[in-house]
């Protein structure tokens, strides 16, 4: 099985790049599924016909999904999350208030997420277009937070669920029922298969996508350092929406401009990681044709299931002190490098043969509560250094 991410910054095209891989997999041989929380139902008008709930056979070999992730929380942990309301409730908050607090954080989009492990057995491919958020990331770590034992704890306490109901009126909460700590016990579960899968790099890819723009790489950096430290592999990265060289009009001189200068800024911020180039079309990419050209474009003869890259670009770690943090500098030929910390952002200036190189690289939360210390050059890496503070 192989299982593919898009994410990138709203607009940035992710939807048509993950419809246009679905479909080239499936081309391929694969038994491919494209799935999409979005609530916008992008993949239905990128294929231009109803795509549901359930899986929709699209073509040969392509179905695709659109999951309603209110319902999947709803249907699959409504049990749960009313007794977290029950709880709250029992404490004077009001219920609507309580409906809110009882959802996990991006709760929905996990939701989403968790449809993997349903269909992980069915497929040979699956493309989600989904944004998976350091938040949620969070999530996945769960279970090894709560321990395997937790599983096992929770088994015996069902027998006692009913004698926990005598002592509601000492605790001054409701205790929790059978069927709440049943169902916890398969969320954990599931949860655990959700991270083994996803930190598989045999088998789980994340693939960046960004249009040729400030803030849309910034958006990318962000991910980047969150998928590495989280142990996601990222095996590629997309620049989207770049204005091909038959656009002659002067208009556009300064936004060609920019947009190589920003492609230049891609190719050092994420190497060695590889950077694919897709051209803005003239119109929008809906229906088979159009998006098969886009799969070409991306993929030209290659297989999409391919690892592209596998490893960490910049990396993140633990030290007796503090945290290193290392970034592959490939363009600096000479030891001359400046490292400055503004606010939750580390300025790095390397200075090269063909000029000044400026970069801003977004911290770790842990690096946001230690200081600076020290940062050298060894074997074309930039080791920067934290240490905690006394």
């Amino acid at each position: 099985m192989r299982v593919i991410f898009y994410t990138g910054k709203g607009g940035s095209g992710k939807s048509v790049l993950s419809c246009a891989t679905a479909l080239r997999l499936s081309e391929r041989g694969y038994d491919t599924l494209l799935m999409s929380s979005d609530p916008a139902h992008t993949i239905s008008d990128a294929f231009e016909c109803s795509v549901g709930s359930t899986p929709t056979r699209i073509k040969t070999n392509l179905s695709a999904v659109q999951v309603d992730a209110f319902r999947e929380v709803r249907d699959r942990y409504g049990v749960i999350q009313s007794y977290v309301v029950s709880v709250f409730r029992s404490r004077g908050i009001d219920e609507i208030l309580a409906y809110e607090l009882a959802s996990m954080p991006n709760m929905t989009e996990f939701a989403a997420m968790l449809k993997i492990v349903d269909f992980s057995d069915e497929y040979d491919a699956i493309v989600l277009d989904t944004v998976p958020s350091g938040e949620m990331l969070k999530n996945i770590y769960l279970p090894s937070l709560i321990g395997n034992f937790a599983p096992k704890l929770l088994r015996l306490i069902v027998p006692f669920a009913n004698i926990a109901k005598i002592a509601e009126p000492v605790m001054g909460i409701p205790a929790p029922s059978r069927e709440v700590i049943k169902e916890d016990i398969k969320l954990i579960e599931v949860m655990k298969e959700l991270r083994d899968i996803l930190m598989d790099r045999e088998v789980t890819s994340l693939r960046l996508v960004a249009n040729p723009e400030s803030f849309s790489l910034q958006n990318l950096k962000r991910t980047y350092m969150l998928a590495n430290i989280y142990n996601i592999n990222v095996d590629l990265a997309i620049i989207n929406k770049i204005l091909p060289d038959s656009v002659r009009d002067p208009y556009f001189d300064k936004w060609k401009s920019d947009q190589h200068r920003y492609l230049k800024e891609a190719e050092r911020t994420f190497y060695p990681l590889p950077i694919r180039k897709v051209r803005l079309y003239p119109s929008e990419v809906k229906g088979i044709k159009l998006l098969s050209e886009v799969a070409y474009e991306l993929f030209g003869d290659e297989d999409p299931a391919k690892i592209f890259f596998k490893g960490r670009g910049i990396s993140v770690n633990k030290t007796e002190s503090g945290i290193e943090i290392v970034v592959p500098m490939p363009f600096v030929s000479r030891d001359i490098c400046e490292v400055e910390r503004t606010g939750s952002e580390l300025s790095i200036i390397a200075h090269t043969d063909i000029g000044e190189i400026r970069n801003f690289l977004p911290l770790p939360t842990a690096a946001c509560m230690m200081r600076l210390e020290r940062a050298k050059m060894i074997d074309s890496e930039l080791h920067i250094y934290f240490v905690r503070e006394e």
